[in-house]
């Protein structure tokens, strides 16, 4: 049998495999959540920001009234004029539950891959995927976070920045370790 196919991830051949299918996992069970609930996702990308309360969430319409056309009473002291009606929207997240399950798919995928590296670190193409799926990580967040600007580079957008960054200079640094020429 060949010796790429006995290999199990255990502590003894260092920690990248059991890093591996840990984030592997973790990205299935993410996945799942994102089919189930898109809060999570709406945190990450375009979350309101407590700036946000005091700016940005009112604006003003082109449309003007007087206040007798809308039936409003003019605050005290003030006779009835023209006003700009002013709407107070929260800031909407691009979020929508069809990019939530796609994202949940991709995250499946991706945790798949993961996990079926994780069992074969010494094989050169599962050990590239496994690092090819931090740099796409990293791309996605960083132009969703710097080109897009739909989310923002702190909070919960961190925690998968984090995880792919520690991923793809682990795999980089210990590429000799598990993959022989």
């Amino acid at each position: 049998m060949n010796h790429a196919m006995e290999y199990v991830p255990n502590a003894a051949d260092g920690y990248l495999p059991l890093f591996v299918l840990i984030v592997g996992v973790t990205a299935i069970t993410n996945a799942m959540q994102c089919y189930r609930d898109i809060s999570y996702l709406q945190r990450i990308y375009n979350p309101p920001q407590p700036s946000d309360s005091l700016k940005g969430i009112f604006k003003t319409t082109d449309i003007t009234r007087t206040f007798e056309e809308d039936n409003i009473t003019p605050p005290e002291g003030r006779r009835p004029s023209v006003a700009s009606i002013v709407s107070a929207e929260p800031p909407t997240s691009p979020v929508t539950d069809l990019s939530a399950r796609t994202f949940g798919t991709w995250n499946f995928a991706v945790g798949i891959a993961r996990v079926i590296a994780a069992y074969h670190m010494n094989e050169r193409s599962w050990y590239m995927m496994s690092l090819y799926t931090n740099v796409i990580g990293l791309v996605h967040f960083g132009s969703e976070a710097f080109v897009y600007r739909t989310a923002k580079p702190r909070g919960p957008w961190l925690v998968p920045v984090s995880v792919a960054t520690i991923g793809l200079v682990w795999h980089m640094l210990q590429i000799d370790n598990y993959v022989k020429a």
